[in-house]
């Protein structure tokens, strides 16, 4: 681990990868065929191994409802006669040519936690007792299973993030299963950390546990004419392979958001203390709004004063820093305090100074104050150009 990385690691605990250096590995248990190039490694943090591994990772998660899937209605002439015959303007399930039907319950109402045994055996007996008044239980109760084809629970988490968990059995045991498990929690299995375009579920990290000092091997080699990466336990083991090398990209560059945003390690600082769950971690190449002549950067904004800068090269400022961006995003809720029951978002404008070189000669003032503030890796020179932070309630 370089010198560099130690002095950053006594100032702030939470890191995910360090800058690469070169290896002398035997990789012969790893690829048959001839090794071409140098061989370098990475060291990575609990963390960062967590957001690479392949493994499924296993949560709780809250039933709010379900999806219906109906049996296709027969075709033909008998059909289309009849279709036309009683034709009707009333919408249902299916009328717009889907045969899928979603069914949300407007209840939270969880099982009762209290420490008193006998105090929550009581109103989960009442809880049963009200279960055939609830609009939803009505609904699901009375479907006909001779008419459905598959059921899937609808899953909430705690940011109102929802997602279909596929059911075992018979339809009547997946009525059962929807009815019995509605705003109560039940575990659901996911692939890996990674779910897709460059989304990661946090919540299967023990931050509770997170060890800065423990670090794992990373190795990158060419093998074949393609980049491979492999992660090595203590023992000099394979404990996994890599086969996607944009994983090690979104690494480079949280690392580099949690060097230069405060805000972003703050707030996994509060989630390593137990004080916040951790959700979701979204890396994105683009802001959802673009920065205008009016709507620029603090340290953007500073410069434009500082150096007096003309409205021709303020336009051409304002285009270039909507390219070339890379963007963190992490999202969490603080279990204590005024942000208890609020969904926090952080989000780190990560900017590569190459999108500066139309103003370089231009204003190598400005260009030099930016290339102060850049850090390279593998990803580029970057520099954060905006940290924002809003809260939505849950």
């Amino acid at each position: 681990m370089t010198m560099h990385l130690k002095k950053r690691q006594q100032a702030n605990s939470i890191w995910v990868i360090s800058d690469s250096r070169p290896a002398s590995e035997d990789l012969s248990a790893f690829c048959k065929e001839p090794v071409s190039g140098p061989v370098v490694e990475y060291k990575i943090s609990e963390l960062g191994r967590y957001l690479l591994n392949p493994k499924q990772i296993a949560l709780e998660e809250r039933v709010v409802g379900c999806k219906i899937m109906h049996c296709k209605p027969a075709s033909g002439k008998v059909r289309k006669f009849f279709s036309a015959l009683f034709k009707s303007n009333q919408k249902s399930a299916g009328s717009n040519g889907s045969n899928e039907e979603e069914i949300i319950s407007n209840s939270r109402i969880g099982a009762p936690v209290f420490r008193d045994m006998a105090l929550n055996a009581h109103l989960s007996k009442i809880r049963e007792m009200l279960k055939p008044y609830d609009p939803f239980q009505k609904k699901i109760s009375g479907l006909d299973v001779e008419k459905i084809e598959d059921i899937k629970a609808i899953c909430e988490d705690i940011g109102r993030s929802r997602h279909r968990l596929n059911l075992q059995g018979t339809i009547g045991e997946k009525i059962n299963f929807v009815s019995n498990s509605l705003s109560k929690k039940v575990k659901v299995t996911f692939n890996r950390a990674y779910l897709m375009n460059g989304l990661f579920e946090m919540r299967g990290f023990d931050f509770s546990h997170y060890n800065t000092s423990n670090s794992y091997r990373l190795i990158k080699f060419v093998c074949n004419d393609t980049v491979q990466y492999v992660v090595l336990n203590r023992e000099k083991k394979l404990e996994f392979e890599i086969r996607d090398s944009v994983l090690i990209q979104y690494l480079q560059l949280f690392e580099q958001s949690l060097r230069t945003d405060s805000k972003l390690r703050d707030a996994f600082e509060l989630c390593v203390r137990r004080e916040a769950e951790p959700l979701k971690l979204f890396f994105s190449t683009k802001r959802e709004k673009n920065y205008s002549e009016n709507h620029l950067p603090m340290v953007y904004r500073k410069a434009m004063h500082a150096f007096k800068i003309s409205p021709d090269v303020k336009e051409v400022i304002t285009d270039v820093l909507n390219r070339h961006q890379s963007i963190v995003t992490f999202n969490y809720v603080p279990s204590s305090g005024v942000g208890k029951n609020k969904l926090y978002t952080n989000i780190s404008v990560m900017h590569d100074i190459k999108a500066l070189e139309p103003i370089k000669s231009a204003m190598p003032e400005l260009y030099s104050e930016i290339d102060k503030k850049t850090y390279a890796s593998d990803v580029g020179r970057l520099y954060l150009l905006e940290s924002l932070r809003g809260y939505q309630n849950v």
